[in-house]
Order: structure tokens, then C-alpha cells, then sequence
């Protein structure tokens, strides 16, 4: 079985830059000071842990609860994935050839599943996955592999066999210690970080065209 599971944001889709202008606007309307570390911490979270997280940022100002601090991020962002977040350059002939060649593919996302699901729709990408797993539905972040073993559980394959493509070290180290096939895809804004993505992920690329040849086929074992 081959089989493929891509994260969204910083890899299948351009919108690193779109949550880090979020954080900063919801912090921005509760009178709270912004600072790019906020971001670097909240990057490794699903939506409810951010949402907690903000919720301890703001305590002692005022009193919100998760869901309410979660419908404000909702709000702030489901207008950009359904209108403007574009895919990451050669995503889609990657996509196209994966689909040619018989790969199994999904979506792992920290991100709310329909958020991603639009943008996907609207890109005309959205057919090519079998499925979207959010880390809410997996129960973890992607600090614990569930959400990759759930996805491959359901796409039918063995982590052995099933390659992870991502723009975050945290995840792809995640991955790579389950026993996954990883593949660091560089983001911008990410190369803080590349040192060590590169250090714990059998390829790295620095765009998707490094994975295709000229005849459009996938350049991996």
C-alpha cells in the first residue's frame, strides 16, 4: 500500500503568515501585548489547546471561556481559507502525479478540518484525499502520534510504508519516531527551524517541484 499524509498550513497551503496575523488580532482586540514567541508556542498546538493557552494569557483581564475563544479564531480566519489562502508552489502537480501513481492520500491538520476543506475545494484539490483528520478529532496534538496512526490506520497502510510530508519540526519529529517516512517541506518564514526539520526527516525539499521529475512522476523510493 502507498500511501501519503500532508499537513495543511506551511505545507499543502500558504497561510503560515494568515495565524500568525490571528494570533495577533484576537490578542490585539483583548488589549493584550503581542509577541512572535506567542505564535512560536501556539504553532505546536491544536485549536483547543491555543484556545486554553490564550485563555491563561488573558486571566486576570478578563474571564473567557475555550469555546468562546475558539468561535473568535474561527471567525478571524474562516473568510481567508474560503476566499484567499493559496497552495504552496507545485502542490498541485505533486497531487496530481501522487494520484496517478496510485497513492493513498489525507490531510493532517492542527487546523479546523472544514476550514481546510474549503480552501481545498475552492483550489480543486480537495478530490485527491481520501480524508481530513484535525487534532481535535484525533484527541492530540502533533506532539503524540495518534494523529498520524489514525490516519494511516485509516488509509490502510503500515507507517513503514506511508510518507508524512511537513513544515514543522515538532510534527515531523513526531512522525519520524512512530516510524513514518518523513518529508520536510520548507515553509516561509520557516527557516528558523529548517536546521531542524532537515535532522529528523529522510527527505528534504525545499518545494514540491524537488519531488517530481519532468515527466511528472514522484521522486521517492
Amino acid at each position: 500500500m502507498k500511501a501519503m499524509i500532508f499537513d495543511a498550513d506551511g505545507t499543502l497551503l500558504d497561510s503560515m503568515g494568515l495565524w500568525r496575523r490571528i494570533d495577533q488580532a484576537f490578542l490585539n482586540a483583548h488589549h493584550y501585548p503581542y509577541s512572535t514567541a506567542i505564535s512560536e508556542q501556539v504553532e505546536v498546538m491544536s485549536l483547543q489547546q491555543s484556545a486554553a493557552y490564550f485563555q491563561q494569557l488573558l486571566a486576570g483581564r478578563e474571564t473567557l471561556s475555550i469555546q468562546q475563544i475558539t468561535q473568535e479564531l474561527d471567525a478571524l480566519c474562516a473568510g481567508a481559507y474560503e476566499t484567499q489562502i493559496q497552495a504552496m508552489p507545485f502542490v498541485p502537480a505533486f497531487l496530481a502525479a501522487a494520484h496517478r501513481e496510485g497513492y493513498r492520500m489525507c490531510v493532517a491538520t492542527a487546523s479546523k478540518k472544514e476550514s481546510i476543506q474549503k480552501a481545498l475545494h475552492r483550489l480543486g484539490l480537495l478530490h485527491y484525499f481520501s480524508f481530513i483528520m484535525d487534532a481535535d478529532e484525533a484527541g492530540a496534538a502533533k506532539t503524540n502520534p495518534a494523529i498520524f496512526l489514525d490516519c494511516a490506520r485509516r488509509l490502510g497502510s503500515k507507517p513503514a510504508e506511508t510518507w508524512v510530508f511537513e513544515d514543522a519540526p515538532h510534527a515531523a519529529q513526531t512522525a519520524a519516531n512512530a516510524g513514518f517516512l518523513v518529508v520536510g517541506v520548507h515553509a516561509p518564514g520557516g527557516e528558523k527551524h529548517e536546521a531542524l526539520l532537515r535532522g529528523c526527516c529522510r527527505y528534504f525539499a525545499a518545494s514540491f517541484a524537488e519531488l517530481i521529475d519532468r515527466e511528472k512522476r514522484i521522486l521517492l523510493p
